[in-house]
């Protein structure tokens, strides 16, 4: 396996510590059977996107995204400037979310540009249950944090993940539509229903939790 960029190795211990990459096949960068199959994420494929999902939500953050008059609709610059390519014009928390999965190249999953063509092009309302189910149903939902998961808390918003620290059971995370902009957030994880990852999650990380505190082990 290659030698990852600089930018990337702090990531990569994140996801270490995490267990993605310990749920990697041995020789997982080999060709062969021993390796990863075509159409696998490898490592070498899913750490610069996490990190790209983290850029993306940090640099959104950076703009000041706000909604005009609580309005619904997200714009640059504390809601004085051009309107954000996650409006949906509706609750945009997941949309937030999602579409910082597709900047990172996560698009063929549960993204804004899927949700526009699934319905006729139009612009919809993607609710934190729709997600969810989406994500129970598809082998994409854990109670296991990794850094570029959704968090969802409850049946009512979404964040992406930016930091977890399991010693201080809380998660950090970036969220669209908090409090009417995007605002970096602090989750106790008793608050947690559990995360939606970009890619399929193992057995182990999918085995059923009564909460998502259980990610403290």
């Amino acid at each position: 396996m290659r030698t990852l960029p600089n930018g990337h190795r702090t990531l990569a211990a994140a996801l270490l510590a995490a267990g993605l990459l310990a749920a990697l096949p041995a020789g997982a960068g080999a060709q062969g059977s021993g390796g990863v199959q075509p159409g696998d994420p490898s490592l070498v494929d899913v750490v610069p996107k996490r990190s790209a999902i983290l850029r993306t939500a940090r640099a959104e953050l950076a703009r000041n995204v706000r909604e005009r008059n609580g309005d619904n609709i997200p714009r640059y610059d504390y809601g004085k400037g051009a309107i954000t390519p996650y409006s949906i014009r509706d609750q945009w928390c997941v949309a937030f979310g999602s579409w910082t999965w597709v900047q990172a190249g996560f698009d063929d999953y549960l993204g804004t540009r899927l949700l526009r063509t699934a319905f006729g092009g139009s612009l919809v309302a993607i609710q934190v249950t729709d997600l969810s189910s989406w994500a129970r149903r598809t082998g994409h939902w854990t109670f296991r944090a990794t850094p570029g998961d959704l968090v969802a808390y409850g049946g009512a918003h979404i964040g992406v993940v930016t930091v977890v620290d399991r010693k201080g059971r809380a998660v950090k995370s970036i969220e669209g539509n908090k409090d009417n902009a995007v605002r970096p957030v602090v989750i106790d994880m008793s608050r947690v229903t559990g995360y939606v990852s970009p890619t399929p999650v193992t057995p182990a990380k999918r085995v059923a939790r009564t909460s998502a505190l259980a990610d403290v082990d």
